[in-house]
């Protein structure tokens, strides 16, 4: 059976990838596909996929925009930090929406119903039983999201020297970009690289809780102490902690950012 994946983190692809070699060592795990383009040029070179698991937030853009070229009878199962997209994702075929950390026993599960849905596990699917499936797992997700506090991001799955850690957002203390790579950085010291821009995170992370304060940060509005006037019409921004990193705020950036500090007492 073919399964490919959509996915733009190398690390949660080959996690994936394990999952599933662990579930059925048979299985032919195909990918990562991780942009729509290199997704939209793979469907229309290749229709022989099984099954779909489909991260939705590509490196550029939502992979609902890929998915309107792969055939229309392969089921998809979409994986995701944050969960905003879950009605949208049963126009494409879904049939499970898994929340990062992805667990293997709800990877295992949605896997087994893709393929009774395609009728590889031994077994006949009747129309009734498919549609039932599909109302079932759309009842699921709509109490997920009427119970869901917030469609911001609430964790990350970073990886450690021993394995894998789940990061609340709670627990940042400032995201930097340096050299090119992306940095979450927490309040026990803890640093850790992710594959994510800081474009990508300020669409992901609550506008109300964490802004981009210029080209290299992202804070937390609960990490920060006080501000200071610079020369120019600058401003410079303490953490609580220290050191405190050297954020310098442009004086165009200067008025949004100070209303956000002071809008939120």
């Amino acid at each position: 059976m073919k399964i490919l994946i959509l996915e733009d983190e190398i690390y949660n692809f080959h996690l994936l990838r394990h999952m599933l070699e662990e579930i059925d060592p048979e299985y032919n795990v195909v990918g990562p596909i991780t942009s729509i383009k290199y997704g939209i040029d793979y469907f229309h070179m290749h229709s022989d996929v099984d099954i779909i698991i489909a991260d939705i937030q590509l490196n550029d853009g939502l992979s609902f925009d890929a998915l309107k070229y792969a055939p229309q009878h392969v089921p998809v199962i979409f994986t995701t930090a944050y969960d905003q997209h879950a009605l949208r994702a049963f126009e494409y075929n879904s049939l499970s929406y898994l929340l990062k950390p992805i667990d293997e026993d709800e990877l295992r599960t949605a896997v087994k119903k893709a393929m009774r849905l395609i009728g590889k596990d031994g077994n006949t699917t009747d129309e009734s039983s498919v549609s039932g499936s599909s109302a079932c797992s759309i009842g699921e997700t709509m109490r997920n999201v009427i119970s869901s506090p917030t469609p911001y991001r609430q964790r990350f799955l970073v990886k450690t020297s021993q394995g894998e850690r789940i990061v609340l957002t709670d627990s940042i203390r400032y995201i930097v970009s340096e050299s090119k790579t992306t940095y979450i950085k927490l309040l026990d010291g803890g640093s850790y690289a992710i594959d994510l821009t800081l474009d990508m995170l300020s669409e992901q992370l609550d506008p109300h809780v964490f802004m981009r304060v210029n080209r290299k940060f992202i804070v937390p509005l609960a990490s920060v102490c006080e501000t200071r006037n610079l020369p120019n019409g600058r401003m410079q921004i303490i953490l609580h902690g220290a050191p405190s990193p050297d954020i310098i705020i442009s004086r165009e950036k200067k008025q949004p950012v100070t209303k956000w500090v002071v809008g939120s007492f």
